[in-house]
């Protein structure tokens, strides 16, 4: 996945904020919530609230529906 590109592809097509299509990206990656957030410099809390939200825009529940849903999504752009 190309981080920037995918990231906007994201923010439009789900109207994810910046935070939470960077988050995607890394939960798509295999990265765990706690390590995202280390990398990103915000609390564990904060990205159990942004993923929340995700869920919530996305229609989905579990992190594997999550990734289901934005890979279909990224496959459909590419066409």
């Amino acid at each position: 996945m190309r981080s920037k590109n995918t990231q906007a592809f994201l923010r439009n097509r789900f109207d994810f904020t910046p935070a939470e299509a960077r988050l995607v990206v890394h939960i798509v990656t295999g990265t765990s919530l706690k390590s995202s957030a280390k990398a990103f410099g915000v609390s564990y809390e904060t990205v159990r609230r942004q993923i929340k939200s995700v869920f919530h825009k996305t229609g989905t529940h579990r992190q594997s529906e999550l990734v289901l849903t934005i890979l279909r999504a990224v496959n459909e752009m590419r066409r």
